[in-house]
């Protein structure tokens, strides 16, 4: 299998401090890189940037939502009757 290289552009100390802990664990750049990769290419990564992890369930029920499917809610009363339902 062929290989090419990835690039990216972060800042010098972000890069530094990444290295830093990734060497605790005995990873590297390249090795945090193929691991990332990996997982995108297989559909197992899923990125949160407000903080909160979702699992597979959630993520699943918020693309059918973005893909017009399920249903939606147009307010909290209306929400909380779904799901006593």
């Amino acid at each position: 299998m062929g290989q090419t290289v990835v690039r990216a552009l972060v800042e010098d100390e972000l890069k530094a401090k990444a290295q830093a802990e990734l060497a605790k664990q005995g990873l590297t750049l390249s090795d945090l890189m193929r691991m990332a990769l990996r997982e995108a290419a297989a559909g197992r990564i899923s990125f949160s940037f407000d903080g909160i992890v979702r699992n597979v369930d959630t993520v699943r029920a918020m693309e059918e939502l973005d893909n017009g499917l399920g249903e939606r809610a147009s307010s909290i009363e209306e929400f909380h009757e779904m799901m006593e339902n």
